[in-house]
């Protein structure tokens, strides 16, 4: 990776920890990019380059799933809230599937009823007619 080129500009004397605005720096986009997992805390995050740009993606895993991505390094309180949406997002969705269950369940039910009804009611048709 290049240094960037820092312009001098009339108040580089006085803040000596930031650059110009003008400063610009070199990019290589043939130039290979770490992809390593990171370990951030007790979290593993995948990153991975965009090619064409100069941006990494940062993909916060819970398991084998991604729990979140984002663009800039994630800290471990972006991993943390990243688990907790994830859990959450699958607590609802295990209690949508319950309730999709429960309904179905309940309609089965009914149409178990129903048909045990229509073969009585064909039965005793039959009976009276034999």
């Amino acid at each position: 990776m290049t240094k960037p080129f820092i312009l001098p500009g009339p108040d580089r004397d006085q803040r000596s920890d930031t650059i110009s605005l003008m400063s610009t720096t070199s990019y290589d986009p043939a130039a290979p990019r770490p992809t390593t997992p990171l370990l951030i805390g007790k979290y593993v995050v995948y990153r991975k380059p965009l090619a064409g740009t100069p941006l990494t993606v940062y993909m916060i895993m819970f398991g084998n799933v991604v729990a979140g991505t984002q663009v800039s390094l994630p800290t471990k309180a972006d991993c943390d809230t990243a688990t907790k949406r994830h859990r959450a997002a699958l607590e609802a969705r295990a209690a949508e599937q319950a309730a999709r269950d429960a309904q179905i369940a309940e309609r089965d039910a009914k149409r178990k009823e129903a048909m045990d009804k229509r073969k009585a009611a064909n039965a005793a048709r039959a009976k009276v007619a034999a």
